[in-house]
């Protein structure tokens, strides 16, 4: 199949942000996911700028009841507010701040363990009210949580249509990243058909959102909560298996109303092996997980984004914890079973509704074939 570039973009390159270099490389995709417990190579890390939504915005309610009740009353009190004017009145230090001090520290544990990090451009108030109107602001925006805005697949970079209204414009700041990695002609990159920032969508409009995709080789399971107001829908499952076609088997994974993203209630350290909240999946476990090697956590610890881990490789894997959560529970599961952890607090990010797999974008992961791998490709 002849490689090619597809470029169906709903939002174009923004003349402020400088282009990068491009890459020339032909070789092997500049981009490229197999498996979610793949060799991660390289990564996008989130940035601390953000804004909370207004208590005017007409989703805002329905999206607080993922939140532990502690975090949505504190949705509440700091509605509408920049990230740093949010001072900490324990620390001193404003939400960004303390962002940014728990990107560092997970950071330096990816880099110390060989991978590649790219962070997006800022992303300004001024700069939304010059390209996408300041009434958008009532939504606010949010740069701390990468994930959702798109999905590698393959050497498929496709940018999603999110439900979640406060994170429709961060794509913007990927934008120049995106110019430098999908320039090798081995990379599709395009777009879902995107909605108006702030007329209410139809019924059957579709909506992803990256924390509901897990690619497990030629399987993808889409996540879809029963909450009305966030995640993934099932027009956006229909959605993505017509683009994908016959190369991959995309599944439908029904959770309760509770749970934002399949992300949430699964993590996949490395092959046979699952960390997963069973009480979570409405239509139960997914067929292709049935055999294998299971982490049970519970539900109340899933609203503490127990689960949402990153997979380095099948050696080492990056755990949150927050000062709810130690999650000792967990490490002391996969030191069992051989995996080195790293621990990383995470508790600002977390009260933000998101962890660790949430505050990346996976660009480069490919697992080192196997008997069994081979096997499940044919």
């Amino acid at each position: 199949m002849k490689n090619v570039i597809v470029v169906l973009c709903a939002l174009v390159a923004f003349g402020s942000f400088p282009a990068f270099a491009r890459a020339t490389n032909a070789g092997e995709p500049s981009v490229y996911v197999d498996y979610e417990y793949g060799d991660l190579k390289e990564v996008i890390v989130g940035l601390p700028y953000g804004m909370s939504p207004s208590l005017e915005a007409k989703w805002f309610a329905d999206a607080l009841k993922v939140l532990p009740k502690d975090e949505a009353d504190y949705a509440r009190k700091t509605a509408g507010m920049l990230w740093t004017e949010m001072i900490n009145p324990e620390t001193g230090k404003s939400e960004t701040q303390m962002l940014e001090e728990e990107n560092q520290a997970f950071i330096g544990i990816l880099q110390s363990l060989g991978v590649k990090v790219y962070r997006p451009t800022e992303i300004t108030v001024d700069f939304i009210k010059e390209h996408y109107g300041a009434d958008v602001l009532l939504n606010g925006f949010s740069q701390d949580f990468p994930r959702d805005n798109m999905a590698v697949i393959g050497s498929n970079v496709i940018e999603f249509n999110l439900r979640t209204p406060i994170r429709k414009v961060d794509i913007s700041g990927f934008r120049n990243i995106l110019s430098e990695k999908c320039s090798n002609s081995s990379v599709k990159w395009f777009s879902m058909p995107h909605t108006e920032l702030l007329k209410p969508a139809r019924a059957d409009t579709p909506f992803l959102e990256g924390g509901d995709v897990i690619v497990l080789g030629k399987t993808v399971l889409v996540g879809n909560t029963l909450n009305p107001s966030v995640g993934s829908n099932e027009a956006g499952y229909q959605w993505l298996k017509n683009i994908l076609g016959d190369q991959y088997k995309v599944k439908r994974v029904r959770l309760v109303e509770s749970v934002l993203h399949l992300d949430c209630v699964l993590s996949v350290p490395r092959r046979g092996l699952a960390i997963i909240c069973e009480e979570a999946f409405v239509d139960g476990l997914p067929e292709e997980l049935k055999d294998w090697d299971l982490i049970r956590v519970r539900l109340k610890d899933v609203k503490r984004l127990a689960v949402n881990g990153v997979p380095v490789n099948s050696r080492n894997y990056i755990l949150s914890y927050n000062r709810h959560n130690d999650n000792r529970y967990i490490q002391a599961e996969l030191e069992k079973r051989g995996i080195r952890v790293h621990r990383v607090f995470f508790g600002t990010h977390n009260g933000q509704g998101g962890s660790l797999r949430c505050a990346t974008q996976s660009l480069k992961r490919k697992v080192k074939m196997t008997k069994a791998h081979e096997s499940q490709r044919k």
